[in-house]
């Protein structure tokens, strides 16, 4: 991973930065709240969350028993987030995860598409989880450096 982190093309935000932003007690809150606080003062342009990322998400929090308005309150408050964009879950992406899945042992299914949309985009992705050093292709962006 390179030391300075180019930020000015469109990085991946992973679902490790979604979850930590919207959880106070969780130990990234504070990596994540300057994360999108940094995003929404346009220090740092051009990101987007994978479609996949928010199915990940609703997944995790359904099976810890949140309610569905709770969920689609918390998605719908992503979505209208000022200078943040979505990446769309296609077919091209979920064959490459596929792929990524087949070549890389310990990339789990949510990993593989966010790493797949991130591959699809621009190669970068924003995240904690070292699981993404593995795909070559793939520049993971530490939130902490950001």
């Amino acid at each position: 991973m390179k030391e300075k982190q180019d930020v000015r093309e469109v990085p991946i935000i992973e679902v490790d930065m979604l979850i930590a932003f919207v959880n106070s007690s969780d130990n990234l809150h504070n990596v994540a709240d300057r994360l999108f606080l940094k995003i929404k003062e346009k220090k740092i342009t051009n990101t987007a969350v994978a479609a996949s990322a928010y199915l990940e998400y609703e997944l995790i929090h359904k099976s810890k028993g949140y309610l569905e308005n709770g969920i689609r309150t918390e998605i719908a408050a992503f979505q209208r987030y000022p200078n943040l964009d979505e990446r769309t879950l296609t077919s091209e992406t979920i064959l490459k995860a596929s792929e990524l899945r087949g070549e890389i042992v310990g990339l789990t299914y949510f990993d593989s598409l966010h790493a797949a949309t991130a591959l699809l985009t621009d190669k970068k992705i924003i995240s904690t989880d070292q699981i993404y050093d593995k795909v070559k292709e793939i520049e993971r962006l530490s939130p902490q450096k950001l």
